[in-house]
C-alpha cells in the first residue's frame, strides 16, 4: 500500500473515490480458559451454549458439528473413557491409534499414570488421545463430561482438524521475530482468474480505485471480539509493532496474513517497471494497467478487549506521520499519514464504520471498501460486474485517519 499511498492518492482523490483499497501454530486448547474455549467454538461453529454437566448424545452432536463425520457411540455411555473412539473419529485420528502396539500404549499410559484397567483397544485410543493433546489423564477416570471439560475436547478437535487458531505465536516470544521475517520472505503475488476480471472492471468503471485480494488459507481464525488487523507493506514496521506491544507489556497471539493490494498504476508515473515477485504492472486493457502489490494483515488476538482498546492510542502516537511532523521523526520506522487497522466487531472511542465487500471465488477473495453510506449502490454496482458471483457486505470497524482517507476528507 506505500506505493497507492505515495502515488496513487492524487488520483484517489480527483476520482472522488470512496473505495480502498515457516509454518503455522495453533493454539493449545489446554492452555486456554474455559470462557476464551466458548468464545471461539461460538464464533466459527456457533455453538452458544453447553450445559454444565453435558450427555453423550450433546457432547456427540457437538463433536459431529465441528468434524461432519458419522461416529461410532452408545447412549448408554457416561463418562470420557467410552467416548474415546469418537473422539478420535471427530479428530481424524482413530488409523492412527489402531497402530499402537501394546509395547508403546502401555509405555504411553505410564508416562501418564495412567492406572485405570482398560481393554487393548481402549487403552490405543487412551494413549493416542494423550500423546495428541485432544484429552487430559483426569479425563479417562471422569464419570460424567463437565462442561469444561467438553470444552476444551471440542477445541482440540477443532484444532486436531485444522479448524483452530492459525498463528505464528505469541507477540512475547522469544523467537516471534524469526517466524515473521520467515512468513513475510514466503510471500509473493498470487491471482484468481475470476475475481482478477471483476476487479478490473470495478476499478475500470471507477466502483473503486483499489481493493485487496486474501487467501482463506492464511485466515487466522481468531475471536473476532479480541483481534485486530493491522496492514502494512514493509516487515521492519511489524516487527517494531511487536516491539512496541513487548515494551507496554501487551501480548497478543500473532499471524501474518499476505494480501496483494491492487490499484490502478497511471502512465504519467513513468514507465511501466519490470516485474518483481511481490510487485508487478499488469495491462488489462488499452488504458488500464494494475499493480499488485504484496503486503500484509497483522493480526493480534489480544487477551482482553482491554488490551485491545489501547491499540489505537498506542499507533496515533508511535506510527502515524502529521503534518507537524512530516519526516516521521521519533515514529516507528515505515509510519504512514493513514495507517490502517480493522475491527470486525464494534469498536468504541475512535473507530468509525465502513463497509467490507467481500467477493469471493474458491479459497480466493477480493475485499473493496466503502463507507457506510454508500454500501447499497456499491454493492448493486458490483453484482452488476458477473452474475456468478455475489457481493456479501461486511461491518468493519477501522481507525479514523484510515476513515479521513476513504472519505477523501483528508490525506493526513
Amino acid at each position: 500500500m506505500k506505493y497507492y499511498f505515495k502515488k496513487a492518492i492524487t488520483a484517489f482523490v480527483l476520482a472522488g473515490a470512496m473505495l480502498f483499497n515457516s509454518l503455522p501454530a495453533f493454539a493449545t486448547s489446554s492452555s486456554i480458559s474455559v470462557a476464551e474455549n466458548m468464545q471461539y467454538l461460538n464464533s466459527y461453529f456457533q455453538i452458544g451454549s453447553i450445559s454444565d454437566t453435558v450427555t453423550v448424545e450433546e457432547f456427540c452432536s457437538l463433536l459431529k458439528k465441528i468434524s461432519n463425520t458419522e461416529l461410532t457411540y452408545s447412549t448408554d455411555y457416561t463418562g470420557m473413557v467410552q467416548l474415546l473412539q469418537p473422539i478420535l473419529q471427530a479428530s481424524g485420528m482413530e488409523e492412527l491409534a489402531l497402530t499402537f502396539p501394546e509395547e508403546k500404549y502401555s509405555k504411553i499410559l505410564s508416562q501418564y499414570n495412567v492406572k485405570i484397567p482398560l481393554d487393548a483397544t481402549t487403552a490405543k485410543y487412551a494413549a493416542c488421545a494423550l500423546s495428541t493433546g485432544i484429552i487430559q489423564a483426569n479425563d479417562l477416570t471422569s464419570t460424567s463430561i463437565s462442561r469444561a471439560q467438553a470444552l476444551r475436547v471440542l477445541s482440540a478437535v477443532a484444532d486436531a482438524t485444522g479448524q483452530g487458531r492459525n498463528f505464528l505465536g505469541y507477540s512475547n516470544d522469544a523467537d516471534i521475530y524469526g517466524k515473521l521475517n520467515n512468513m513475510w520472505n514466503s510471500f509473493e503475488i498470487f491471482s484468481d482468474e475470476v475475481l482478477d476480471e471483476i476487479g478490473s472492471q470495478a476499478v475500470q468503471n471507477k466502483i473503486t480505485t483499489g481493493y485487496n485480494l486474501k487467501k482463506e488459507s492464511y485466515d487466522a481464525r481468531f475471536i473476532p471480539e479480541l483481534t485486530l488487523r493491522y496492514g502494512h507493506d514493509d516487515i521492519k514496521h511489524a516487527n517494531q509493532i511487536i516491539g512496541l506491544l513487548q515494551s507496554e507489556g501487551i501480548v497478543a497471539k500473532v499471524q501474518l496474513e499476505p494480501k496483494i493490494s491492487i490499484y490502478e498504476y497511471l502512465l504519467d508515473w513513468g514507465p511501466v517497471p519490470e516485474p518483481e515477485p511481490r510487485y508487478e504492472v499488469r495491462q488489462f486493457s488499452d488504458d488500464l494497467y494494475l499493480v499488485y502489490a504484496v503486503e500484509y494483515d497483522l493480526a493480534l488476538e489480544f487477551n482482553s478487549t482491554t488490551d485491545k482498546s489501547k491499540f489505537d492510542a498506542l499507533i496515533l502516537k508511535y506510527a502515524k506521520k502529521s503534518g507537524e511532523n512530516a519526516d516521521a521523526e521519533g515514529l516507528l520506522y515505515g509510519s504512514w499519514w493513514q495507517p490502517l487497522y480493522t475491527s470486525t466487531t464494534p469498536m468504541t472511542g475512535n473507530y468509525r464504520k465502513i463497509i467490507d465487500n467481500v467477493i469471493t471465488n474458491g479459497e480466493y477473495s477480493i475485499h473493496p471498501f466503502c463507507l457506510d453510506t454508500d454500501a447499497t449502490t456499491v454493492k448493486q454496482q458490483l453484482n452488476a460486474l458477473n452474475s456468478s458471483v455475489s457481493v456479501t457486505q461486511k461491518a468493519l470497524w477501522c481507525d479514523e485517519p484510515f476513515y479521513r482517507y476513504l472519505s477523501g476528507n483528508d490525506y493526513q
